[in-house]
């Protein structure tokens, strides 16, 4: 059936012409854009590549993502951080079927889709389901002036705070700068025993493919001539994605993430966009979704489908994988990322 010259599937690389341009008229979405997949491939050198399903030639459904090679096991990963079926819906399981053949003749062995809340697809049978959660904030009917009207009392007051200790907000404009804030990045995955998904080489493909093309901004908290804190904004037309998030701990008290927040909420506001989008947490992370709730965003499920195609090597995988999610673990692939 794969075969079939009436419908088929495939696998293209994002610099395809034709691939561009479907994506173009089916999605919105920043993240599948050619650019965005420069990010991932510069950033994480995976191979960025988007399963096609064709009706006579003709791109009808297609999947983007990358594939991650942990050489014990090779998973096609869709798509980092949003992104999911694009295209005429009515065709997805036939898809699916031809797409997990399709992937086991290319050495895949592993298969993860996100799914996140203004996605909609069908049941995925025979994959397992985790559960995350987004934050989104519906800034579409506000000023600013309501915005603040509308903080609870405590994000004033934390808002106030990093204010009155002179803490200012810019844009990063130079390479040095984006150092600083990966430091600070690496920095906020040892204080929360995590790994760091990022690299250095991530936020200079951002600054340098999305921010200089005005799809994006990259705002450094300052006290003084020191960074202490910066976030990266993202934008889609309707909405603004609040990418990426570091900080000194030094300076927690003086609540720079919440200046931070509150000024890319209000460029949401008056760039004309509809959502703020604080993006996924994972189900037992409880202090960062607190973070996220205050500023008055809705909570909504963001699911995560996996399906093994090699039970024995993805059974390896996820040993490794354990391990690489313990204190320990973290730390040694701090080590090895740390560049």
């Amino acid at each position: 059936m794969e075969n079939s010259p009436v419908i088929k599937v495939e696998r293209l690389n994002f610099d395809e012409k034709e691939l561009a341009e479907f994506f173009e008229g089916h999605s919105s979405l920043i993240f599948n854009r050619l650019e965005w997949s420069k990010v991932l491939r510069e950033g994480l050198a995976p191979e960025v590549v988007s399963y096609v399903l064709r009706e006579g030639g003709k791109i009808i459904l297609a999947l983007p993502g990358i594939i991650l090679n942990f050489k014990v096991m090779r998973m096609f990963y869709s798509n980092v951080p949003y992104g999911g079926f694009v295209g005429e819906m009515e065709y997805f399981h036939q898809f699916v079927e031809l797409l997990e053949t399709r992937l086991r003749k290319d050495g895949i062995h592993c298969i993860r889709i996100g799914k996140e809340y203004q996605t909609r697809f069908p049941e995925l049978k025979g994959y397992q389901e985790e559960l995350a959660y987004t934050h989104i904030l519906d800034v579409s009917q506000m000023t600013e002036d309501l915005l603040w009207k509308n903080y609870k009392k405590r994000v004033r007051r934390d808002v106030r705070k990093a204010e009155k200790s002179n803490i200012t907000i810019s844009d990063a404009t130079h390479p040095k700068e984006i150092d600083g804030l990966f430091n600070l990045y690496l920095q906020t995955m040892k204080r929360n025993e995590a790994y760091n998904v990022w690299t250095r080489q991530t936020l200079y493909a951002v600054y340098q493919l999305v921010v200089q093309k005005e799809w994006g901004r990259i705002l450094l908290a300052r006290l003084k001539d020191e960074i202490i804190a910066g976030t990266i904004l993202i934008f889609s037309p309707g909405t603004t994605y609040y990418f990426f998030a570091a900080s000194n701990q030094k300076y927690l008290p003086l609540c720079p993430n919440d200046l931070l927040v509150h000024r890319g909420i209000c460029l949401t506001i008056q760039q004309g966009r509809k959502y703020f989008d604080l993006m996924t947490s994972q189900k037992d992370d409880v202090a960062l979704m607190n973070f996220k709730e205050k500023w008055g965003a809705e909570k909504h499920p963001f699911y995560f489908y996996e399906k093994s195609l090699s039970p024995i090597r993805t059974k390896i995988w996820g040993g490794i994988w354990r391990l690489g999610n313990t204190p320990l673990g973290a730390r040694c692939v701090r080590r090895w990322r740390g560049n």
